[in-house]
């Protein structure tokens, strides 16, 4: 280091010892009112969704004096949460933002994202909920909260059923790119497990048309005899399903309006899903299917 860069750094030292001693202090309500924190906060969010943007516009958007905003700024990119652009004069966000996003993103799984929509869809209905993904012609159970009640449907984790004929595999093909959906409709084996299950690949492609339009399905007992299912998609940048969410219930204690009943919820918490995934895959919630 430079003899010329020794004057800086002492009075850096001493303004953050004399800041620290302030705030020391300063009552707590005082230093509420001051909120240098939210400020930073505040203006690190104005930077990230509005920038780049110049000095005078971070003043005039933010509201913060300029000698606080100058000290701000300089610390945030200090930690290199943002960055100078020294052409434009031009601030934007830093790449620690990036690194930060990325230690949560890969710590995270659809799972993760999850579970509090499955929790919330349980007491609602007070049902079986899951999310299932689709592994060729199959969906496969990865994650589940089941009904308390006596009579209930059971699955496990890792519980792999025909996509076919359950709710949660129509949702997934129905939100899948046309040349894979034909794909795997092509080596469906179809099989007959109840008088409800479709068996043939014009009557699927019909039923997924539907389902498509309406934005979930129903497993009406095509399953199993007695068990009913709605299903909403989870979707990722290109409006393609990465997993299905559901609520199944028995057939005699859940009428046709119930099951019709928690469709706008199914469907919120779903949406709600996908952006969260919205970083990992560059979705827009409201992408058309």
């Amino acid at each position: 280091m430079s003899d010329d860069s020794k004057p800086a750094e002492t009075v850096k030292r001493t303004s953050s010892a004399a800041a620290a001693t302030a705030t020391a202090t300063t009552p707590a309500s005082a230093r509420r009112s001051v909120g240098g924190v939210v400020r930073a906060i505040n203006l690190l969010d104005l930077i990230v969704t509005e920038g780049p943007l110049r000095f005078s516009e971070l003043e005039e958007l933010s509201s913060i004096p300029k000698a606080t905003l100058h000290r701000l700024l300089n610390e945030l990119a200090d930690e290199r949460l943002i960055q100078l652009d020294e052409r434009s004069l031009t601030w934007s966000s830093g790449y620690r933002i990036l690194e930060m996003a990325n230690c949560i993103w890969t710590r995270s799984d659809i799972r993760v994202l999850a579970r509090d929509q499955l929790l919330a869809l349980n007491a609602l209905s007070g049902e079986t909920v899951q999310i299932a993904v689709l592994a060729d012609t199959h969906v496969v159970v990865i994650d589940h909260v089941e009904s308390t009640r006596s009579v209930r449907h059971s699955i496990s984790v890792g519980n792999r059923e025909p996509v076919y004929c359950t709710g949660t595999g129509k949702v997934l093909l129905a939100w899948c790119e046309d040349k894979q959906q034909k794909d795997i409709m092509s080596r469906i084996s179809f099989a007959r497990f109840t008088p409800n299950t479709i068996t043939d690949k014009v009557a699927l492609s019909k039923e997924l048309s539907d389902v498509s339009q309406q934005g979930y399905a129903i497993d009406a007992e095509e399953r199993f005899l007695g068990s009913r299912s709605i299903a909403a998609p989870v979707v990722d940048s290109t409006g393609r399903a990465i997993a299905g969410l559901s609520i199944t219930a028995p057939a005699f204690r859940t009428s046709e309006d119930e099951l019709a009943s928690w469709r706008e919820s199914l469907i919120a918490a779903a949406a709600e899903i996908s952006r969260r995934q919205a970083p990992r895959t560059g979705v827009s919630p409201e992408s058309p299917h």
